[in-house]
């Protein structure tokens, strides 16, 4: 049901810009060789690739010199998503394709990205409806999920029917909750309606699909209804999902992030995918058993089984997912009202929970970050322009790659703005911020995230994901240089 994960992720630190590890000295000085540097950046959709046109992208290499300053190479790009960069020494050095920046030391780096969804969609506007008629809903309970998703145009939706009753009628707009693209029934868009009904196990309110429909494929255009009418199909619930999950420790690494982070939703569930799983999620996905918060599930343990049925082709391979959030409140200088970063803990993995072995943090976040050598979640002004950010590996789970994300404070009449301006790549655990990123008399927050995707190579390929993926990220105090 959930958003391909990564997304968000990509969205709390979404501008890339440069730096230079610390822990590869031997690597930075005095190459002997060059070569060419080339790659790609093609992003291959439902209905096939797209390459990017980067014949106006700032294309460069920024080599480090041995003395904490680099040297810049110009490259170029093409309309076809490809770019080289000749004369590049052998070593380490730092690859620029717009505003991401790779470290890396590879001959070949393709950027390219997966979106499992037809490239050509068009979001709707606030005027586009939908008017249901539908009857044979098990009979609604406030806890119940109702959704609607189409993986192949990334919408989804979901609605609320009345209390008590087994009818869903009238109209909405159909990007009720969350934006939604418009329906083309010629490029294959295929909704999925379900229900998934109340079973409480221990206290939390697990649902179940029960309750199913897939309309006929309709088209939409701009500021129209789309009557959506019929009976929803009783699904047997003959599966069982083991609800055995140590919500104690996704908590901790939720709350983690800061210590005035605040947990701010704990969500976990089985999906059905629509096709390969083998590059992760990367479109919308139906549920077939979802625990929506609140309540918090904050505690270890197998709280049962959760029965539900499963409507979709054989072939949709099942994946459990984890979302655990909080919220870290910031006060820009001079500001009245403050606004909040969120920080979570996600992951997804074919692996399914059993009475043995629960879902648990893949990814924890790191240990004992430090800025200049002082604390990370400490205030700290006078923290220089090129300040030094160190870590630790995640003591729980793993990581093998670490993203590094960096955003601006600002007072806009009154209101904190926080705004991202930078986000480094790396598998080192020590960064050096380079000049040119922050400014003095400005305030900034730095993040942190452990990132763990088995299989990926991501100083080849930084943007790709797979079938078992993690993130879990840490937020700072407030920085001023």
């Amino acid at each position: 049901m959930h958003k391909p994960f990564f997304a968000l992720v990509l969205a709390l630190i979404s501008i890339a810009s440069y730096a230079v590890t610390v822990d590869e000295p031997n690597r930075e000085l005095s190459p002997t060789s060059t070569r060419t540097v080339s790659g790609t950046r093609i992003v291959t959709y439902k209905n096939g690739p797209v390459p990017v046109d980067l014949s106006t992208t700032t294309i460069a290499v920024l080599v480090p010199n041995g003395s904490g300053g680099y040297s810049a190479l110009t490259g170029t790009g093409t309309s076809s998503g490809t770019f080289t960069i000749p004369n590049v020494p052998k070593g380490y050095y730092l690859l620029q394709v717009g505003t991401d920046y790779v470290w890396t030391s590879e001959n070949e780096v393709n950027a390219d990205s997966v979106a499992y969804y037809r490239s050509n969609i068009v979001a709707a506007d606030s005027s586009t409806t939908l008017t249901f008629d539908l009857t044979n809903l098990n009979s609604w309970q406030e806890t119940d999920f109702f959704e609607m998703v189409c993986p192949n145009n990334l919408s989804f939706e979901y609605y609320f029917p009345t209390i008590g009753e087994t009818t869903f009628t009238g109209t909405f707009p159909y990007d009720s909750v969350i934006p939604a693209n418009l329906s083309v029934a010629s490029d294959g868009d295929q909704y999925y309606i379900a229900q998934l009904s109340t079973q409480n196990l221990g206290g939390y309110p697990f649902t179940g699909l029960g309750r199913y429909m897939a309309p006929r494929k309709f088209t939409q255009a701009q500021g129209s209804d789309t009557p959506i009418d019929g009976e929803l199909k009783t699904i047997t619930q003959s599966y069982e999902f083991e609800a055995n999950v140590n919500g104690a420790d996704l908590t901790a690494q939720a709350l983690a992030a800061n210590p005035g982070a605040v947990l701010s939703y704990a969500n976990v569930g089985l999906d059905v995918y629509p096709g390969s799983f083998a590059k992760g999620q990367n479109t919308d996905t139906p549920d077939l058993v979802i625990l929506q918060s609140p309540p918090f599930l904050t505690t270890n343990g197998d709280l049962g089984q959760v029965l539900y049925g499963n409507p979709y082709s054989s072939k949709w391979p099942l994946f459990v997912f984890y979302s655990w959030g909080s919220l870290t409140s910031y006060l820009a200088a001079g500001a009245t009202s403050s606004e909040s970063l969120l920080t979570g803990v996600f992951g997804s993995t074919l692996t399914l929970p059993t009475p043995t072995s629960p879902i648990k943090p893949l990814a924890g976040v790191v240990s004992a970050p430090t800025v200049n050598g002082v604390n990370f979640f400490n205030n700290v002004s006078g923290v220089e322009t090129t300040p030094t950010l160190s870590w630790s590996p995640p003591t729980v789970g793993a990581a093998n790659n670490y993203l590094v994300g960096i955003s601006q404070l600002s007072n806009s009449a009154g209101n904190t703005v926080i705004n991202p301006v930078a986000s480094f790549y790396t598998q080192s655990t020590s960064l050096i911020v380079p000049p040119g990123v922050l400014s003095a008399g400005q305030a900034y927050v730095f993040e942190i995230s452990s990132e763990y995707i088995p299989g990926v190579n991501f100083a080849k390929t930084p943007f790709m994901s797979g079938s078992t993926s993690a993130v879990a990220q840490v937020t700072s105090g407030i920085m001023q240089p």
